[in-house]
């Protein structure tokens, strides 16, 4: 999304559709009236400031993009919120939905607006969960509030479970010898098997991991059963992985994420300072990192940025040049006068972007996470070099 542009401009829509809500003293559910009401002040904005074609052309496709507006606010569309993405001369439309609260905003810009998306990445992009039992591994996906099965390993064919190891009875001199059953034996022969068959899945869960892009991995089940798997999973597992003792099997998924869900955030949340915290140190010892808006502002011009970290609730201002230079506010880049300068008002978007388009991560920080951050304004960045 963040290379989707048009030479009039992508439409941003995204809607919050609260299922505590009410409508008051109207049949429309309140966050329609308020994103109607900003879809009029945009246009009255854009046939005012803007080129007579360009109203015309946003007007003609807002009158497309009925039937894709009245889904977006549909109260009975899945997810709580809603993001619409449509390029106002080029026809190009995306719709997206997420079981977590957006804002309700409506975006106007040379490029598509994306960063409450990006935020919902931050604090519930993909993640997996695993339950192990005595008969199967199920794994299911986590993310933005969805939880959805994505497969299942019997780790014990039924004809084994009623199966027992016949022999000799210990010796009794009032008994004659007969076959008894030696359930204990058989059943640290069965226990064995089974730890070997979970030690040898790790890279099963593993491939789900990389081809979903799983940033965390819950493991749940019995303590036993659980180092097994984990024990199992390849070294540079690139998820962090949260082990978790109890028997989730019988759960359902969104009754597992709702188990795991907290451990996850608690992981986020350690990551996240973690991040900030290595942002700071490199860039206070002159090692590759970038603290506060000037240098990771330069870093970003420079394609230097790996890993970009802004506060969630941050406001940055600045400008950018015809080109596309970005400098903060009050700043003026090397070579260009004020009078080059075009006023940015959303220059975390700009950063964003730019981070994105040059292979980089973004994370928006909540809270705690941005405290190393603080001193530097809420940004930072871990750089390449």
């Amino acid at each position: 999304m963040a290379e989707l542009t048009d030479e009039v401009g992508v439409l941003s829509i995204y809607v919050n559709r609260d299922p505590q809500a009410r409508a008051e003293g109207s049949n429309r559910p309140p966050w329609e009236v308020r994103l109607r009401q900003q879809l009029s002040q945009l246009r009255d904005r854009v046939k005012e400031q803007g080129p007579r074609e360009h109203w015309k052309a946003l007007e003609q496709r807002l009158d497309e993009l009925g039937p894709d507006l009245d889904g977006l606010l549909d109260p009975t569309s899945s997810g709580q919120g809603g993001a619409l993405f449509a390029t106002v001369a080029g026809g190009e439309t995306h719709r997206f939905a997420v079981q977590r609260p957006l804002p309700d905003q409506v975006v106007l810009e040379p490029r598509a607006y994306i960063r409450p998306l990006v935020t919902v990445w931050s604090t519930a992009g993909p993640a997996g969960a695993v339950s192990v039992s005595e008969d199967e591994l199920k794994l299911v996906d986590l993310r933005f509030g969805y939880a959805e099965p994505v497969g299942s390993i019997p780790v014990r064919p039924e004809s084994e479970v009623t199966r027992t190891l016949q022999g000799p009875a210990a010796s009794n001199p009032q008994l004659g010898q007969h076959s008894a059953p030696q359930h204990d034996l058989y059943e640290r022969r069965e226990d064995e098997k089974l730890l070997r068959f979970l030690r040898t899945l790790g890279p099963h869960v593993a491939e789900h991991v990389s081809n979903r892009e799983w940033g965390y991995l819950a493991l749940t089940g019995d303590a036993t059963l659980v180092q097994a798997v984990q024990e199992s999973l390849p070294a540079q597992l690139p998820a962090e992985v949260v082990p978790l003792e109890f028997r989730a099997h019988s759960l359902t998924p969104p009754k597992l994420a709702a188990t795991v869900e907290p451990a996850l955030g608690e992981a986020r949340q350690r990551h996240h300072r973690e991040l900030a915290e290595r942002a700071r140190s490199n860039a206070l010892s002159a090692n590759a990192g970038a603290y506060g808006l000037g240098e990771t502002l330069g870093a970003l011009q420079e394609a230097r940025v790996a890993h970009l970290l802004l506060a969630a609730d941050g406001r940055w201002e600045g400008g950018r040049t015809r080109d596309g230079f970005l400098a903060p506010a009050g700043e003026i880049p090397p070579g260009f006068t004020a009078d080059d300068l075009i006023p940015e008002p959303h220059l975390a978007e700009r950063m964003i972007e730019r981070a994105f388009l040059e292979g980089a991560d973004v994370t928006m920080l909540d809270g705690d996470e941005a405290e190393p951050l603080a001193d530097a304004g809420g940004v930072g960045a871990i750089l390449r070099w």
